[in-house]
């Protein structure tokens, strides 16, 4: 296994966290829609936030499992 850097340790946990909001997210949206139905701003607000935190996590968990080379300076 690789060894990562502290950055990319960080960008594994918030992409965790993340993809954990999408899933509240879509557990919120379900219950709305339920509840409220789909012609209510919050719905689309609930949508637009599982879009974000589903991209948002992507993004971080391909940074997390970059190869980085080691960029230090050896003498």
């Amino acid at each position: 296994m690789k060894k990562r850097k502290f950055g990319q340790k960080m960008s594994w946990f918030f992409a965790v966290f993340c993809y954990l909001m999408s899933v509240v997210a879509i557990v919120f949206s379900f219950v709305w829609n339920g509840d409220h139905g789909t012609e209510s701003p919050i719905f689309a607000s609930a949508l637009a936030s599982i879009f974000f935190f589903g991209c948002s996590g992507f993004v971080l968990h391909t940074i997390a499992n970059a190869d980085l080379p080691d960029m230090s300076m050896k003498s």
